[in-house]
């Protein structure tokens, strides 16, 4: 073997190994464990500064969070589809007069890649919308993408408790 033959197998096999540590990082049961609960924590800090941004106000922050064709899908309305239409569809819920709005994960799953994660949970809103009291709760699915290091909002959609209306 020559001494350059020799230099290239050393460089291969030194630019194979990181990746091989990376996959039994990420095989181990205790790196899963803990990558999934660092996972969870960021999707519960976003979840968390979404609710300040609701009491600001501020629709342009919340749609930060959906990725580029994220969706809403709120009940009794059609498809609500990128950031912009969100920003305005966020911008009419926090203009409702005396609006609240908390909601609360009951569940946060994650695929088996590690990539996408499912919350669902509960939700509380009271307002005055069109000047009449509201009060309602109901549940929620969002679906969250991982975009590089960020948590995602990929899809968005809740449904009331109450009745439908007329039946």
């Amino acid at each position: 073997m020559t001494k350059r033959t020799y230099l290239l197998m050393l460089a291969a096999s030194a630019a194979l190994l990181p990746g091989c540590n990376k996959a039994e990082r990420r095989d181990s049961p205790e790196a899963a464990q803990a990558s999934a609960a660092a996972d969870e924590q960021a999707i519960r800090a976003n979840i968390a500064r979404w609710l300040q941004l609701i009491q600001a106000k501020d629709s342009a922050a919340i749609a930060q969070f959906y990725t580029d064709n994220g969706v809403v899908m709120p009940p009794n309305e059609p498809l609500v589809t990128g950031r912009d239409a969100i920003a305005k569809f966020w911008q009419g819920m926090t203009a409702i007069p005396e609006a609240t709005l908390t909601f609360q994960p009951v569940r946060i799953d994650f695929s088996s890649a590690g990539d996408m994660a499912l919350d669902r949970g509960t939700y509380r809103f009271t307002g005055k919308p069109g000047g009449q009291a509201v009060a309602e709760t109901g549940k929620y699915l969002v679906v969250w993408k991982k975009v590089g290091a960020d948590w995602k909002v990929a899809a968005d959609m809740f449904s009331s408790d109450q009745p439908a209306a007329g039946g």
